[in-house]
């Protein structure tokens, strides 16, 4: 995808940057964060002996999770910054591995101690994974700047709209489309993509009339695009509602979950959580508390 991206449109190159990471300098710095013996002691043995966290992560989705400009290798983000202050807390090093983003949830517990990244709580992934919330989000809409195909939210039957594969907001638009059929209008013409900044540049290069993210990842496109992208915010349905992103942790391993979870705590009871979200300017996800398989109504 980046081979060809002198040859886009100026609208595309932008999108590919902004949710790709390009012009994000600050992270926090986790260094002074002593470790918390009473939390240490718990973790597993299999991890307390290699003394590390493998993480895994789809990292395309700026703010949340990204590969640094200076070496396009390195993972930058909300999340990273995250795991590494959990990391910290627990006294183990952090191992961010890049992973499709639908083979993360299947590969907990064998791969990948969790999965971080900005993962929608959802009853069904609950099935078949516990969670940790970390963050309150919405969802927003972006569209080419102008609106030149007049897109409005609260109509999507025959609309174009460019997805995330395995995402919360794919499932949310194919049962809008379900509606759209059973209400004899026309289809959406759902278009997936394995990462949301190839989404985005559909949309930039006017292939498709929107596409719908979380709203801090959205936010943030729009912003680095310089006037590229206009937002919009969900009208109704389930994109309208807000809900938790979580850590992922195997079914299997519940002592994990609520050892991520009391962690999650401390850092909250002692101002690093808030410090955090507030160096990359998502105060207003922050959560009081966090919880283990939250209740959820999507």
């Amino acid at each position: 995808m980046f081979k060809t991206l002198t040859h886009l449109p100026m609208f595309a190159a932008l999108a590919m940057i902004s949710m790709s990471g390009q012009g994000f300098a600050q992270s926090f710095d986790t260094s002074s964060i002593k470790v918390e013996d009473a939390l240490a002691t718990r973790l597993p043995e299999k991890i307390k002996a290699a003394g590390v966290l493998t993480i895994g992560s789809d990292t395309a989705y700026a703010p949340w999770e990204f590969l640094s400009e200076k070496d396009g290798q390195t993972p930058e983000g909300i999340d990273v910054d995250i795991a590494n202050a959990i990391g910290r807390k627990l006294g183990v090093k952090i191992d961010f591995q890049t992973s499709a983003f639908e083979a993360i949830l299947p590969a907990l517990g064998t791969k990948f101690d969790l999965g971080v990244s900005a993962f929608s709580v959802t009853n069904e992934r609950m099935k078949a994974v516990n969670f940790v919330s970390y963050a309150d989000t919405g969802s927003m809409w972006a569209v080419k700047a102008g609106n030149p195909t007049k897109f409005d939210p609260s109509d999507l039957c025959g609309r174009k709209i460019a997805i995330q594969s395995g995402s919360y907001h794919e499932k949310a638009v194919i049962a809008e489309n379900d509606l759209c059929k059973s209400a004899g209008k026309a289809e959406i013409e759902i278009l997936p993509f394995s990462k949301q900044p190839e989404a985005l540049t559909r949309v930039a290069a006017g292939g498709a009339d929107a596409t719908v993210s979380g709203e801090a990842g959205i936010g943030y496109a729009a912003k680095q695009s310089k006037g590229a992208f206009e937002t919009m915010k969900p009208t109704g349905g389930a994109l309208s509602k807000h809900g938790p992103n979580g850590i992922a942790v195997a079914k299997s391993d519940m002592a994990l979950t609520v050892l991520v979870a009391d962690t999650i705590n401390s850092l909250i009871a002692d101002g690093t959580y808030k410090a955090l979200l507030d160096t990359w300017g998502v105060g207003s996800v922050i959560v009081e508390k966090a919880l283990v398989n939250p209740d959820v109504k999507i």
